[in-house]
């Protein structure tokens, strides 16, 4: 079981997303795991910071309709179904915000639930029939309700999509890829099921490759040839997932105040701890432009901080 999960972490990079990959690493540190509660949790103080520094490392938002797979920290690191499914719907809603993208989220909560259901079933047995699996994930988006009132127009949104959902799984199920051929995350996650257990054909998007690449590690398929970018890390981050579900890290709330700008008054070969980067070395720093370009070298490997003069 334990390598199917680290496998499905490691296969979600098999992809060309960077924004996407990114946002996995950066869900994946800001976790914490609660060994009183049984719960693997998101620090959103962390995860406030590690966006502040992206802003400044990163690359932009890049506006896809099937960015979703950043929620599968959460899933993998979480032994318990509606634990995970709360604290993926809290997480959906503050990138969501953050990126404002507030017409999408309750399209991508609903496959949040669909594929934290998929993936913990397929967790406990990835032999399960196909048809069981379409049916169990189904009812279970029947019954889910918000623990929080809603407004009443968020409500028949919701609603609204719960119920075309539904539908589009029962095309689905009939073998009907003709009825989810929309440009949106529930018809993006159900051609990917399909891809997985009916009829595989080569995916276009970077996010759904990332969601397939997943699903295919839990139903323990070895993919040869893997070709990821700074793979030694990722698998150490594989590795520290399971340390998460197991509650070994004990990590602790963040209680730190830092801003990248605190780089600019470094020098080259200056070598200091961050709360967000831990230690890091300065190793170059130069202007071109009116951007003054920082690039510092950490364990989890280089970035290169750009700050636009005023």
């Amino acid at each position: 079981m334990e390598d199917k999960i680290k496998n499905s972490f490691i296969y979600s990079f098999l992809c060309k997303d960077k924004y996407l990959k990114d946002l996995i690493i950066l869900n994946l540190k800001s976790l914490i795991d609660n060994k009183n509660e049984r719960k693997i949790t998101i620090d959103y103080n962390r995860l406030r910071d590690e966006l502040i520094f992206y802003k400044y490392y990163g690359v932009k938002y890049n506006n896809s309709s099937y960015n979703i797979n950043f929620i599968l920290p959460i899933i993998l690191s979480n032994t318990n179904l509606n634990k995970s499914e709360n604290e993926i719907i809290k997480n959906i809603f503050y990138y969501c915000k953050v990126n404002k993208e507030d017409v999408k989220k309750y399209e991508y909560i609903l496959v949040g639930i669909a594929y934290n259901y998929l993936v913990h079933k397929l967790i406990k047995n990835s032999n399960i029939e196909f048809e069981y699996l379409l049916e169990n994930i189904k009812n279970h988006i029947i019954e889910f309700s918000f623990e929080e009132r809603m407004e009443k127009k968020d409500i028949i949104r919701f609603e609204r999509l719960r119920i075309s959902f539904i539908q589009k799984i029962d095309r689905i199920s009939d073998e009907n890829l003709e009825e989810v051929n929309e440009e949106s995350i529930i018809d993006g996650f159900l051609r990917v099921i399909y891809q997985v257990y009916i009829k595989d054909y080569e995916e276009q998007s970077e996010e759904l490759k990332s969601i397939k690449n997943s699903i295919l590690g839990i139903l323990d398929f070895k993919i040869d040839n893997i070709d990821i970018e700074n793979i030694d890390f990722i698998k150490s981050l594989s590795n520290y997932l399971l340390k998460l579900r197991k509650y070994e890290i004990n990590k602790k709330l963040y209680n730190e105040s830092t801003h990248p700008k605190e780089l600019i008054n470094l020098n080259v070969g200056d070598v200091v701890y961050n709360p967000i980067l831990n230690n890091i070395k300065v190793i170059d720093k130069k202007i071109e432009g009116d951007i003054l370009y920082i690039k510092v070298q950490s364990k989890s490997g280089d970035y290169i901080f750009r700050f636009k003069r005023a």
